[in-house]
């Protein structure tokens, strides 16, 4: 620790001594990298070290970032405190100790300092945001960076410190990268805790209507929390009433460009507060302030493009009534901020346009905040002296072309089975599968049961592949249709098809065979009914004709297969089936032959 002390004391480069004296202090193992214990020694002495020099300014009375403080080459003025954060970032950058360590330290830093002096770490910290950003030491650092400053934040008052405030929400705007999660608010959550009190009884001696005083104020509650209106009618009338009051007072009581002028908004920027006072007796002079009329007015901008977003189901979307309400609403607000002098028109431009890259951000969190930087191209270098040269194609274009050329060489190629291949179901299906596991903690609005290229895809392969589990989309929907081996055992159950159940259908589908069949065998009586008297008349004006009946006999079947008169119908199962034995008295073939027997002997 002496060492560091007396390095602390001197002028010079910190690359010139500092990874000597890091070796005097520890004697690593090796020479230029320090192991986990080694770094943990170091770590110890540097944080002892820090502590007694923010305890030796805090006794002398000096601040903190100065004390000590040297006069170096360029003539600047620099405390043994930031000489040693030097010190520590120059072995951190050149990986000589552990990473993080340089973050600790400014941790300690400032929960060792009053408020005062934290604005001067912070501005140490701000000169050095391009160092701590690099990659091998933003890795090992960002929890601790993000914990301090939020510490910081809480620290601070709101109203006071408002600056300082916005300096850290900057910084850390611009040290961590757009995708980082911790300051993406996913699920939308408002500041509820921002609460507006007013006064709820008008008191003695009012000069304003009080009934508009509470319907002003009241706006806030809407205001702080818009997701409490949503797609209930009821509170966007409520909310709709109170804001056309105020909208009315407004339009009746316009503003002047002396009024505009009166009230220098650039001046104000260097006092502006959070939080407007709400007292009732001061209702009447707010309401003459262009910035007030404009901070009211931008709220119901804010809140309108909330309650136009798209949600995450059609349920949140708001109804064709609604929506037209909020259009009208929205184009009184932005008529009353153009007639709000000075510059309305060109502040209502600001606005616009500051609330276009707001819907931007939103439509970018829900679509699973994917990262916004892109690979960059290979440039081709070309030769100094030479032109770039314009690359012609056989067929157009270089696909085209390559296509010909493989075709050419191998006559396969079009038709390789390989060349476009139809996913088995259980492999498409499994990352539907893996949604439907509760154990793998997925969010449902991340399933892919949401996507609908992916499921109308899916379905047809099911349609080709699985016909079984095809036909439980009915019923199921379409995780329904995953194949039972790869649901969850937990999830299996409530897709397999009950034992009871396949057997009524069995006996249902058997039922209902059976009772075709009886039904084709009772249309089949019928017509060898009606066959039977009419091929015997058919044989009767046979044998008048021939005058012979045994010969007339045998030629029947020829004669019967083509001199049929129209509307009869022909036998076309006789020749077919076997002769049929002699008939019994009593039967239609006796009569026939009788008859025959008596056409003969006439």
């Amino acid at each position: 620790m002496d060492l560091f002390r007396k390095v602390i004391s001197q002028p010079g480069n910190p690359q010139d001594f500092a990874l000597q004296t890091v070796q005097d202090a520890i004697k690593p193992q090796r020479e230029t990298k320090l192991v986990l214990d080694e770094n943990q020694l170091l770590e110890n002495m540097l944080r002892t070290l820090l502590q007694e020099l923010v305890a030796a300014a805090v006794k002398s009375g000096e601040n903190t970032m100065r004390y000590g403080g040297l006069i170096d080459d360029a003539e600047n003025t620099q405390g043994q405190i930031p000489r040693l954060l030097d010190i520590v970032l120059y072995l951190c950058e050149n990986e000589h100790i552990e990473g993080g360590m340089i973050f600790q330290l400014l941790e300690d830093l400032t929960e060792m300092s009053t408020m005062r002096n934290c604005e001067d770490v912070f501005g140490y910290i701000e000169s050095k945001q391009d160092i701590l950003g690099k990659q091998e030491l933003f890795a090992r650092g960002k929890l601790v960076m993000l914990r301090t400053c939020n510490q910081l934040l809480r620290r601070l008052s709101k109203a006071n410190d408002v600056v300082f405030c916005g300096r850290i929400i900057m910084f850390l705007a611009h040290f961590f990268p757009l995708s980082e999660r911790s300051a993406v608010n996913i699920k939308g959550v408002f500041n509820v805790s921002n609460e507006t009190k007013y006064e709820k009884q008008a008191p003695d001696g009012i000069s304003i209507d009080f009934n508009f005083y509470k319907t002003f104020w009241s706006l806030q509650e809407y205001f702080s929390n818009p997701a409490s209106i949503g797609v209930a009618t009821a509170k966007w009338h409520k909310f709709s009433s109170c804001l056309t009051v105020v909208l009315n007072t407004f339009e009746a009581q316009p503003l002047s460009d002396e009024d505009g002028s009166a009230n220098n908004l650039e001046d104000e920027a260097a006092t502006f507060s959070i939080k407007y006072l709400t007292s009732c007796n001061l209702m009447g002079l707010e309401l003459k302030d262009p910035s007030f009329r404009r901070h009211i007015l931008v709220q119901c901008l804010i809140l309108f493009d909330y309650l136009k977003a798209p949600g995450k189901s059609d349920k949140d979307l708001p109804s064709e009534a609604l929506k037209e309400e909020i259009k009208s609403c929205e184009e009184r607000v932005k008529r009353l901020l153009v007639m709000t002098p000075p510059k309305g028109e060109q502040f209502l431009h600001s606005i616009e346009h500051i609330l276009e890259r707001e819907r931007n951000w939103v439509w970018w969190k829900r679509d699973g905040c994917g990262p916004f930087e892109k690979q960059p191209g290979e440039k081709k270098t070309v030769r100094d002296g030479g032109k770039k040269r314009r690359t012609r194609w056989r067929l157009g274009n270089k696909e085209l072309s390559q296509l010909w050329k493989w075709a050419d060489q191998n006559p396969n190629a079009l038709t390789d089975s390989q060349r476009v291949r139809t996913p088995a179901v259980t492999e498409y299906w499994k990352p539907l599968a893996e949604d439907m596991d509760a154990s793998a903690g997925i969010e449902a609005e991340y399933h892919h049961k949401n996507n609908r290229v992916y499921c109308w895809k899916g379905l047809r392969f099911s349609a080709r592949q699985d016909l079984e589990g095809f036909s439980r989309f009915t019923e199921h929907g379409v995780e329904g249709v995953v194949p039972l081996e790869l649901m969850p055992p937990d999830v299996r159950s409530k897709y397999q098809a009950k034992p009871s159940d396949k057997s009524k259908r069995a006996k249902k589908e058997e039922t209902k065979t059976a009772g075709n069949q009886s039904e084709e065998n009772q249309v089949a009586t019928p017509a060898s009914e009606v066959d039977g008297p009419e091929v015997s008349a058919a044989r009767m004006d046979t044998d008048a004709a021939n005058g012979s009946s045994e010969e007339q006999q045998r030629e029947t079947p020829d004669t019967d297969g083509g001199s049929h008169e129209p509307g009869q119908i022909e036998p076309e199962a006789e020749a077919d089936q076997e002769p049929e034995p002699e008939s019994e008295p009593g039967m239609i073939g006796d009569e026939i032959d009788a008859e025959v027997d008596t056409t003969a002997a006439r």
